[in-house]
């Protein structure tokens, strides 16, 4: 019986693979629904049949109209001679996989922790039982600044995001030294001559299971938005310009970029494959004929060991840093001049940021009076100090604290955001910039304000762990309706809630996210004016 119900499975999953195809995955918005050949309904009885077996899931513990899959692998793991390899396809397993609880968390920081593994290359499935029509999918890309996090992190439960008529995934992807090393005899042994962009195209061989595998949850794969924050929206804002991701999403949400050290060249001074020397060298390993035996025998403790060794400064741009890189392959280019140039994916794009990125950040710098904030401008931006003092008018140690704030949320943040809807802005696909200025009734909210990555918890419907009100419920209820309007037709503009225009850099027009929501313009002009500045004074070769 099992097997007979595998073989349905399978059978409706190639019946959907074939619409798709006919239809064409589209670069230039989102496709029209396929043609349900049968509703899917199911059940944490029946299990479902996707690449590699049978899965089996569960009931959401806060919605029993809502099934989770949970664990479920989308490549082999990445292991031994797999290492620093682009992801390869994973071996069958025999009889059900139970898919109710989280595969391991990929290597990182974590005391104590004891869900680690580099075998880590999971996604989860939330879903509706009853798929009548096929539903829209938005897979999550979590952030973690390339060096943490995991699609499992409880903010991102996404039983409620399921409750309003999609498909929701949240991946898995290699982080830090596992998913961004490079090195020279890496890309020597690499058909393309290139290293280190491995978590990137883990989130693509994703999009591929989504693909080849979503219809059997009830999702349509010609549906599909990619949605992150923080390095997650760095992801978003990096796969629009792969190759390899074409076609297979269809409009994307991006939350607050953080686009740090992605322009870094493979190979040359102060390049991805110098900063993986670096770490070889902190393991002993430093023979090129032998290195890559040596690094790929080191055990996972020791090698993330060497990667924590080696210095990593983004707030100061000095030392290492853990991102993508332009290798020619996965990023063929400047990723600013690939967006500059119109080279992006052409889908419908949500692209915007916090009230107060820099406060989470800021005191990492200890930066506490005006002379230190000058010396810190004057060495990070020279180019643009006069500028940039000028503008953060830091005239007494007490006005300090909130200028490294806003330096720190425009040149991370704020101009990034803005360089992604304005160059989006040539497109024929539409894009929409927005400006969550709620502040949670949080612990944290009361120290940083409307702080980096507040907005996650109204995104999911997860409120939790503060004194939310009615408020709070109604923000998020308005997040979530814009988010699965765009998800469900490639524009966020619904009935019964504030319109939203496109973005246009004639009109400046965003859209505020607060305890009201309207229109404005001109967001953070200045900000967008001194960071693309400092970006063209780096590519001029000026310090």
């Amino acid at each position: 019986m099992t097997q007979n119900l595998f073989d349905r499975r399978r059978a409706t999953l190639a019946l959907f693979t074939c619409i798709t195809a006919a239809c064409g995955g589209g670069g230039s918005g989102v496709a029209p629904a396929v043609e349900m050949a049968a509703p899917v309904v199911l059940s944490p009885d029946t299990p479902v049949g996707v690449t590699g077996g049978l899965v089996q899931g569960a009931l959401s513990q806060t919605n029993p109209d809502i099934i989770a899959f949970k664990g479920i692998p989308f490549a082999a793991p990445p292991v031994g001679d797999l290492r620093w390899k682009p992801p390869t396809p994973l071996a069958a397993w025999d009889g059900v996989r139970d898919a109710s609880a989280f595969g391991h968390r990929c290597v990182q920081r974590g005391r104590n922790a004891t869900d680690l593994s580099e075998d880590c290359l999971f996604l989860n499935v939330y879903a509706p039982l009853d798929a009548a029509e096929p539903l829209p999918v938005m897979l999550w890309i979590h952030g973690g600044g390339y060096t943490g996090g995991a699609g499992s992190n409880g903010i991102y439960e996404g039983t409620n995001l399921a409750a309003r008529g999609v498909v929701l995934v949240s991946i898995n992807y290699r982080l830090n030294v596992f998913g961004f090393y490079a090195h020279p005899a890496l890309s020597a042994e690499s058909p393309h001559g290139a290293s280190g962009n491995y978590g990137l195209l883990d989130m693509v061989a994703s999009l591929e299971w989504v693909r080849d595998n979503i219809a059997a949850f009830g999702g349509d794969p010609n549906r599909v938005t990619i949605f992150g924050e923080s390095a997650g929206a760095g992801a978003v804002m990096s796969l629009m310009v792969v190759p390899q991701a074409e076609g297979l999403y269809h409009g994307a949400i991006a939350e607050s970029d953080w686009i740090y050290g992605w322009d870094r060249p493979l190979s040359g001074a102060d390049s991805a494959e110098a900063h993986g020397v670096q770490v070889a060298e902190a393991l002993e390993v430093s023979d090129p004929a032998a290195s890559l035996d040596e690094l790929r025998a080191a055990s996972a403790e020791d090698l993330f060991a060497a990667y924590q060794s080696v210095d990593s400064s983004p707030f100061t741009r000095q030392g290492t840093a853990w991102a993508p890189n332009v290798d020619g392959w996965v990023i063929p280019d400047d990723p600013v001049h690939l967006y500059e140039s119109g080279q992006q994916h052409d889908v419908p794009l949500i692209v915007g940021m916090n009230g107060n990125e820099g406060s989470m950040f800021s005191r990492g710098l200890r930066i506490t009076d005006v002379a230190a904030f000058e010396a810190h401008v004057r060495s990070v931006y020279p180019e643009q100090a006069d500028a940039g003092l000028a503008l953060y008018a830091a005239t007494d140690d007490d006005a300090v604290p909130a200028a490294v704030d806003h330096l720190i949320h425009d040149m991370y943040f704020a101009g990034p955001v803005r360089l992604h809807a304005r160059t989006h802005a040539q497109k024929s696909s539409p894009a929409w910039l927005y400006h969550f200025t709620h502040v949670p009734p949080t612990a944290g909210g009361e120290r940083m304000g409307s702080h980096h990555a507040s907005e996650l918890g109204y995104v999911f419907g997860n409120l939790s762990n503060g004194d939310y009100t009615d408020v709070d419920h109604r923000i998020s209820d308005t997040m979530m309706g814009y988010w699965v309007q765009f998800a469900a037709t490639g524009n966020p503009n619904t009935a019964g809630q504030p319109a939203w225009p496109t973005y246009t850099p004639d009109t400046d027009e965003y859209l505020e996210i607060g305890e009201t929501v309207g229109t404005h313009t001109g967001l953070h002009v200045g900000a967008s004016e001194l960071f693309d500045r400092f970006q063209d004074s780096r590519r001029s070769g000026e310090t």
